[in-house]
Parts: structure tokens; C-alpha cells; sequence
């Protein structure tokens, strides 16, 4: 699969960096160049592809150190330790960075400061949106719930998918604290913002939302909620399949197989395992 290929040789990721620059205006300035870069890494973020996006951020910052700013102005400055966290976080979960989530909350910590130095409100909230899934990713639900939280109150309305990135992740905080009436009211507001969100927030939307519900059928003994359950996982996988993120995918239809496997429906959750081990490589 993708990640395995990568793994395997840095050839492809030399290459596409090689590509990359060379349709680079050779007039854009070092700050300008940065942020085209930040951009690109952003959707290699949302494929799952986070060997390249730190590859397409090396002429500033390789992980596990800090970045090199000398020549960036505030707002790049501050894009590139956005960026950098979001992705020392998401490779050390892959295991694929040691202390990762540690470097991401220096990162991420240092682009809330720059962010509100320079007046950008909205891009503070989104960094700090992402250290909160980073205090979650560590098992500290009680902070993450907290800055979680002072976001989504915080969002002016006019930010709908950021503010249900926030309530998405809120719910993820709410689901593992247990509190799971909590994580379906936060993600039945989320729900009314979905004909803002694109095909990535979509996928994490019908993720989570199948999640509380195999956990609320559990706790409730319901099946119908089961079946709710399994048509969520349905539509999180066409979504993170049409962004072609196979890691999500590889997930989505794991956890499909597992709750198919307890409701003793074993051809088909056979069918999707297997269908698993294969994206997962």
C-alpha cells in the first residue's frame, strides 16, 4: 500500500518533491514558498501520506527539531509550526515518530503564540483545536475536554467546518470519557453544519458518529443502533476512500468488521477484515 511503499524506498517522495519545486515560481519569497508548502503537506495530512508532508516541509523542519524561521515572516513562521505539529502528532500515532506528540505540543504551542501575536483569532483556534487532540491523544481527556470546549464556544458561526472539526473532536474526548448521550448531542450539532464539510471532515464525521453508536448499542442493548452503526462506518469509508487515505479506510473497515463479527454476521465481517489486512498491508 501507499505507506508501505514509502517505508520501503524514499525514491517516490524525492521525486514528487523534485516535481514539486520545480513548478514553484522561482520568484516567490522564502515565506511565500514555505506557505505553498504548508498547503501541500495539509492534504498529504489528509491522505494519510505523512512521510511526504514532513518531505515537503524539510527545507525548514525535520521531525523531532525545532524549525528553522529565519528567513519566514510571523504568519509563515506560525503556518509551518501549525502544520509541523499537526504532523508530529499524526506520525507519532502511527509509530512512526518518537515523542512525537511531545515535539507537537511544543509546535503546536508555538503557532497559538505567533497566531495571536499577529491578530489571527481564527488560526489560534485551530491550532489549539489540534492541541487538544493532542492532550487526547495522550490520555489528558481533562484538558482536552477543556480547551476543546473554549474553542467551539469561541468559533464565530461563520467557521462551520472548523467549528465541526471542534464538536467532532469534542465528542471523541466525550465518547472515551464515557459520557456518550454527551458525544451524540455534540455530534447531532455537528451534523447540522455537514453540507459545509469536505469529503475529509466527512469521514471523520461518520466515523465518530458510528463509534457512539456501537457504544451506545452496547450500553442500551439495542440493535437498531447497531445497524445505524454499520451504515455510518459505510459512508465514513467512501469518504476517506475518495480522499484516498487507505490508513482511514484500512480503520473504518476494521472497526466495521469487528462490530459485524459480534452481531455473528460472519461472512460479511470476514469480507471486510480481510478487506482490512489488505489496505493495512
Amino acid at each position: 500500500m501507499q505507506s508501505t511503499n514509502l517505508r520501503e524506498s524514499g525514491r517516490y517522495v524525492k521525486s514528487e518533491m523534485n516535481v514539486f519545486q520545480d513548478v514553484l515560481p522561482a520568484s516567490l519569497a522564502e515565506s511565500e514558498r514555505a506557505l505553498a508548502c504548508c498547503a501541500i503537506a495539509r492534504e498529504k495530512l489528509e491522505t494519510g501520506d505523512y512521510e511526504s508532508g514532513c518531505a515537503l516541509l524539510a527545507a525548514w523542519w525535520k521531525p523531532g527539531a525545532w524549525p528553522n524561521q529565519a528567513l519566514l515572516d510571523q504568519l509563515a513562521s506560525a503556518e509551518l509550526l501549525l502544520v509541523a505539529g499537526i504532523l508530529s502528532d499524526a506520525a507519532a500515532r502511527s509509530s512512526q515518530l518518537s515523542r512525537g506528540q511531545k515535539w507537537a505540543e511544543v509546535l503546536l504551542s508555538g503557532s497559538i503564540a505567533l497566531f495571536d501575536q499577529i491578530g489571527e483569532r481564527t488560526k489560534a483556534i485551530e491550532a489549539r483545536i489540534e492541541l487538544g487532540c493532542c492532550y487526547y491523544h495522550q490520555g489528558l481527556f481533562d484538558i482536552a475536554h477543556a480547551m476543546l470546549e473554549s474553542c467551539v464556544r469561541e468559533l464565530p458561526d461563520q467557521f462551520c467546518e472548523l467549528k465541526a472539526v471542534g464538536l467532532i473532536r469534542l465528542a471523541i474526548v466525550e465518547r472515551h470519557s464515557r459520557r456518550l448521550q454527551e458525544a451524540m448531542n455534540l455530534l447531532n450539532e455537528a451534523a447540522t453544519l455537514e453540507s459545509t464539510f469536505s469529503s475529509w471532515t466527512k469521514g471523520r464525521f461518520q466515523t465518530e458518529m458510528a463509534n457512539t453508536l456501537k457504544d451506545l448499542g452496547i450500553l442500551e442493548g439495542k440493535r437498531l443502533l447497531f445497524d445505524r452503526a454499520l451504515g455510518h462506518y459505510h459512508q465514513a469509508a467512501l469518504q476517506f476512500e475518495r480522499v484516498g487515505n487507505l490508513r482511514y479506510t484500512a480503520a473504518v473497515e476494521n472497526n466495521r468488521g469487528y462490530l459485524l463479527l459480534s452481531l455473528r454476521r460472519f461472512e460479511e465481517a470476514t469480507e471486510h477484515l480481510e478487506r482490512a489486512r489488505a489496505l493495512y498491508g
